[in-house]
């Protein structure tokens, strides 16, 4: 992923962690998204240690009466935000008979506060299907971002039942918060073609292709190679679009792989574009290539490309 995306994306999650809106932390898009990662790490490990001690006292508490009468206690005089902090510091078995006693509406709430990291003990050991119901019920509100944080410690099996309900923007919009890039990957592995196509789409549809293009960016070649070609396969104004974002956000290098595994006619969908017939698109395309060691891709370029294109493409400096 570009640095210009990764930061974008990042900055995205420090705002949630502080709770402003993204637009205050913009600025940041252009930074080194690591270190923007490791802030947003830090803020909420200092802000969890601040009163951990109090929050295990809390936790205490709830071993002293029955879970369901704790259950009661909790949704009364326990915000979604202490309750998750709480959750964090209680024995994951405990906490485990108190979710069970939780309504599925306080559970949403506590989750988009929950850090995925502390609470996957406990994720391990609640009933399947309720943490599929509380996912399809963050789905719903549209909380993308906390979906894409648990991705990592949720199981393939439950995350695909979850998206499962998904259309293809929410897909897209979960995939683009993913912390875990690996566990990303085999979910797309597995997904169904019908909800790919309808994300790649709805890129298209609302254009969002950076959003797209981060998606591409965060899954391994072998997932790029089912992603790619659904790209070529949108009509020329979304080919267009993409590849205009492409070049934007220099990221030729995260699809350019997957082109070369093209025929022909695939290559000359993406490559004869209105944005590819701007100086310097096409050129930059055949560096990219160039530096990657996909020699046999920038061979077979100028090959399948239209007259106007070739002009643009042999013109100096275009």
């Amino acid at each position: 992923m570009t640095t210009s995306l990764a930061g974008r994306v990042e900055s995205l999650k420090l705002a949630q962690a502080l709770g402003v809106h993204p637009d205050e932390l913009a600025f940041l898009s252009d930074h080194d998204p690591e270190a923007i990662r490791q802030v947003r790490t830090a803020l909420g490990e200092a802000l969890f240690r601040r009163h951990e001690s109090r929050f295990r006292r809390v936790g205490k508490l709830a071993t002293s009466v029955p879970a369901p009468l704790a259950a009661k206690i909790a949704q009364l005089a326990l915000g979604p935000m202490l309750a998750a902090r709480v959750a964090a510091c209680m024995d994951p078995k405990v906490a485990v008979k108190l979710a069970g006693s939780l309504t599925p509406d306080y559970l949403v709430e506590v989750s988009i506060a929950l850090d995925p990291v502390r609470a996957e003990p406990i994720l391990d050991g609640l009933p399947e299907a309720l943490v599929v119901d509380v996912g399809r019920r963050l789905l719903e509100r549209g909380e993308h971002l906390t979906l894409g944080r648990f991705i990592s410690v949720i199981t393939p099996e439950i995350a695909l039942q979850v998206v499962d309900a998904a259309a293809g923007p929410d897909l897209l919009a979960v995939a683009l918060y993913a912390d875990d890039s690996a566990a990303l990957d085999v979910l797309v592995a597995r997904i169904d073609e019908q909800l790919l196509v309808d994300s790649i789409r709805a890129a298209h549809e609302t254009g969002a292709y950076a959003d797209a293009i981060t998606l591409v960016s965060q899954v391994s070649e072998g997932s790029r190679s089912r992603l790619v070609p659904l790209i070529v396969a949108l009509d020329e104004a979304g080919r267009d679009g993409f590849a205009l974002s492409l070049h934007e956000h220099d990221a030729w290098g995260t699809v350019l792989p997957a082109l070369s595994t093209l025929d022909d006619d695939a290559l000359a969908a993406i490559a004869n574009t209105p944005a590819t017939l701007t100086p310097g698109v096409l050129d930059r395309a055949v560096t990219t290539a160039h530096e990657m060691g996909l020699d046999e891709l920038s061979d077979r370029l100028p090959g399948v490309l239209d007259q106007a294109h070739r002009t643009v493409l042999s013109t100096p400096g275009a």
